[in-house]
């Protein structure tokens, strides 16, 4: 988790995280996590180009930061119904309602 982390946000420490990582699992241990990281970031940067929706859950979970950073400014929120109440689930799965 903290390699992904890292590697998404191109951390200071992620040498250190990396080197971490594959005294634990390997080098070709790091090649897949690294990969996984990758197909995930690469994903998400296509959902946001062509203005995907979000579903309930994550509207309704994301409503008071979105509001506070500015997001709903953005085009890509015309396509999310922004009429959500900022409420927190209780699990990760409970989101995605």
């Amino acid at each position: 988790m903290r390699f992904a982390e890292s590697a998404v946000r191109n951390d200071s420490d992620l040498d250190f995280v990396r080197s971490n990582l594959e005294s634990a699992i390997g080098t070709s241990g790091v090649v897949e996590a690294a990969a996984t990281v990758s197909a995930f970031e690469g994903l998400n940067r296509i959902a946001d180009a062509t203005g995907i929706q979000l579903d309930s859950g994550l509207a309704d979970e994301s409503v008071d930061f979105r509001r506070t950073l500015g997001l709903d400014g953005y085009a890509g929120a015309r396509s999310t119904e922004l009429n959500g109440v900022p409420r927190r689930a209780e699990d990760v799965l409970s989101i995605f309602r």
